[in-house]
């Protein structure tokens, strides 16, 4: 009998950016105590996973949360520029109200055209959809059968999800993810795409 493709899916611990609520995807801060907490926790909840490879975004606040983590698995972690978040190009950093009063014309644009609207010194989210996607793709061609742990960012996981059950960034604002929450992705044998769950803690 053929075995399902699965993908744990990791959100990581929470930073102080993420508490500020300004807009960050490559900015590269650590985990706060509390983010370190819920990793922790999640750590706690993989003990029955049975992991074969594992992957983090190679920024510190993933890596972070893959390493105590990997207290648990003590498998290789293999960093992927590939699963880093969105890159927001000049809105990095700052808060929506900033953004509305340092770039109006770009956020204006932005919020009118947000699947499609390269960032200015960014990306866009379709083309960051593509590229995390071309990341699954490797990986369900190389290791069939497979459970995958990815360590990543929100954004990641929701464009991922909204790939394989809309085709297009349809459902991209229909998931939400804790920090420290596990989503499992699974393909059976004919790369059908369902949910075992989303958003445990």
């Amino acid at each position: 009998m053929s075995k399902n493709t699965e993908f744990i899916f990791i959100r990581h611990g929470i930073t102080e950016l993420n508490v500020k609520k300004v807009y960050f995807g490559q900015l590269d801060p650590p985990l706060t105590n509390e983010g370190i907490r819920q990793i922790q926790n999640t750590r706690n909840n993989l003990i029955s996973e049975n992991i074969g490879l594992f992957y983090s975004s190679d920024l510190k606040r993933c890596v972070e949360s893959a390493k105590i983590i990997n207290e648990h698995t003590n498998l290789d972690i293999i960093e992927k520029n590939g699963f880093r978040e969105l890159n927001f190009g000049i809105f990095e950093g700052i808060s929506h109200k900033e953004l509305i009063s340092r770039y109006p014309e770009e956020a204006d644009i932005f919020f009118k055209n947000w699947e499609t609207y390269q960032i200015p010194g960014g990306e866009s989210i379709y083309d960051f959809m593509i590229r995390a996607v071309n990341e699954i793709e490797e990986i369900k061609k190389s290791h069939k059968g497979e459970k995958v742990l990815i360590v990543t960012h929100s954004g990641v996981i929701q464009a991922v999800l909204s790939f394989y059950f809309t085709g297009s960034l349809e459902a991209y604002w229909k998931f939400r993810f804790n920090h420290g929450s596990m989503t499992k992705l699974c393909f059976d044998e004919s790369d059908f795409a369902f949910l075992e769950y989303v958003n445990r803690i």
